[in-house]
């Protein structure tokens, strides 16, 4: 054939869309700061404002300062123990590095802190006039002036850098109500209490401590031994997520009910907005009427009666539940139960979870009544304590729940593009079960990853699946890649929300918590994306691994009250 009357066939080219980007975790939702009591919560949201934090991290710091105070003065209703139960909490705030954890912190616990340091300061001075009392003395003379004067009590109840082994000492030798909090989280989830020749032991302790206040302690060793009842322990952590993974996806603390047991929120980071202005550098927290007023209400409920023993047996009343807030947390207290079923939004993972939120709301509402200085739970309080937990729940639903398979996939996935982008010769399956890194030498692993590459966009097989494919030129995978960690995922509507404050933020305030509540109270499910699967029929096949196409669809949680 004449070559002139040749026809050249070119490839049609490749109309590349945006890809979808490949979320390896999902971002946290909007902590519910409404749900705080107004005092507190107009404090959470200046403090947001004012040091430039997120609302999650203020509020899990506030939240802990008011169960401090509230633990040795006011017991939880149990749903058959007539005498209820600590309110004491444990909490975990996620936040990355610079996020505000210490200033938050700091102003929450600010007159806890200072009665701390007076307490201290004035042990400092008892314990220098009795060993001046003793100086001189020995033999029998020594051992009578220990029998006639009392050893002051030293009296310490915050620990930052401690050990269980230490505060379970001090329990037994008389301490009442303590609480273990720090801003460097991996101190407890990483130190010395928590390795594995301890780790058992110390999950163990601190569930009793929790649920009961109940510690004993047999080893021996510089602390005291003994048993020692009803005592009041709370644990308060802000950590990087980094620093704790490894603990929280620990199956050990999740299935012997430790980290179950805690409220958890992570911090979107507003890294990249905190900008300044004349007025905000001028802005102080300390200055600000509603941080003041909250600390006015926390030197008010520190001059409440506490319910110590001279043994140091706490043995405070219970506050009550009416019965509409007693209508209330069954109803929500049954959603969670039946969401705990094999196909329910709580169940698998969740399950240790969701069982204990019946039990952290009562404690949550308790804690809550005692700053409002309620006689008993309301209504009210008792819905803005569901609304906590649930967001707990719902956060600790996206860190370990039903978004994992689809996070490790992605994450996966994005590993692969990373690579193939350094490697423009290798563009077939074969080649990357040949010459790939070796978790993708696996037919089934390479296919899977390609697959979801496939679906968000990233890459395209012109000619078939056995043929070679080709990469999205789309340049911003990094930023994609940026989204492995939760606290990383800016959410500006905690912006918005501390912003449209005034310094007090009184008159909002009272309108949010004066609306009538609704008889139905919905929450939606954590958000989970669910990728459309098209043009890729002769592909998906030969991928057993991947997981299927989902449909979307949301479900909340009500009550009728």
């Amino acid at each position: 054939m004449n070559g002139s009357l040749m026809t050249e066939v070119k490839e049609p080219a490749i109309e590349w869309r945006e890809p979808d980007p490949l979320p390896i975790e999902l971002p946290p939702k909007p902590y519910p700061s409404n749900s705080l009591p107004r005092t507190m919560r107009n404090a959470v949201l200046a403090t947001a404002r004012l040091v430039a934090a997120p609302v999650a991290l203020a509020a899990q710091c506030f939240i802990a300062a008011a169960a401090y105070l509230a633990q040795p003065r006011v017991n939880a209703p149990h749903l058959h123990n007539p005498e209820g139960i600590p309110c004491s909490l444990f909490q975990l705030a996620l936040a990355d590095s610079g996020d505000r954890k210490s200033e938050c912190y700091r102003l929450a616990f600010k007159i806890i802190e200072e009665a701390e340091r007076t307490n201290r300061d004035e042990y400092t001075r008892t314990m220098a006039q009795y060993r001046s009392m003793q100086e001189g003395k020995s033999g029998k003379a020594l051992q009578e002036f220990k029998e006639q004067v009392a050893l002051p009590s030293n009296p310490r109840t915050m620990y930052a850098d401690a050990t269980y082994e230490r505060i379970a000492g001090d329990f037994v030798n008389g301490m009442s109500s303590a609480m273990w909090t720090t801003d460097e989280g991996g101190r407890i989830l990483g130190g010395h209490s928590m390795k594995s020749d301890t780790v058992a032991a110390t999950i163990g302790g601190l569930v009793k401590l929790f649920d009961s206040g109940r510690v004993e302690r047999d080893r021996v060793g510089e602390f005291g031994n003994g048993i020692a009842y009803d005592r009041r322990f709370g644990i308060h952590m802000l950590a990087q997520e980094v620093t704790v993974r490894s603990a929280l996806n620990d199956p050990l603390l999740q299935g012997q009910g430790f980290l179950p047991r805690f409220l958890m929120a992570a911090a979107p980071s507003l890294a990249g907005t905190r900008l300044l202005t004349i007025e905000t550098m001028k802005a102080s927290a300390h200055c600000d009427p509603a941080v003041q007023r909250y600390w006015d209400r926390c030197e008010e409920i520190a001059r409440m009666k506490s319910f110590s023993d001279p043994d140091g047996a706490v043995k405070p009343p219970v506050i009550e539940l009416t019965q509409e807030a007693e209508l209330v947390w069954m109803a929500f207290y049954n959603r969670v139960e039946v969401e705990q079923g094999s196909l329910g939004e709580y169940g698998g993972p969740l399950k240790p979870f969701a069982s204990r939120s019946g039990e952290l709301v009562r404690r949550v509402a308790a804690v809550f009544a005692l700053f409002e200085g309620e006689p008993e739970i309301s209504e009210q309080t008792m819905i803005a304590a569901c609304e906590i937990v649930e967001h707990s729940l719902q956060e600790w639903s996206r860190y370990l729940g039903q978004n994992a398979a689809e996070s490790n996939g992605n994450r996966e996935a994005l590993e692969l593009l990373e690579w193939l982008k350094m490697q423009p010769t290798v563009r077939t399956v074969t080649a990357i079960t040949k010459v790939g890194p070796r978790k993708f030498r696996p037919v089934a692993k390479a296919r899977g990853a390609l697959l979801t590459l496939i679906t968000a966009g990233w890459v395209v097989f012109p000619k078939g699946d056995n043929q070679a494919f080709e990469i999205n030129p789309h340049q911003h995978v990094h930023e994609v890649a940026n989204l492995a960690n939760p606290a990383k995922t800016s959410v500006n509507a905690d912006v918005v929300v501390g912003e449209l404050m005034a310094n007090d933020g009184e008159s909002t305030a009272e309108q949010d918590r004066s609306v009538n509540v609704p008889g139905e109270i919905r929450q939606p499910s954590p958000l989970v994306r669910h990728s459309s699967i098209q043009h890729i029929q002769e592909f998906s096949p030969k991928s057993p691994n991947s997981p299927p196409a989902s449909a979307e669809g949301t479900s909340g949680w009500s009550m009728t009250v």
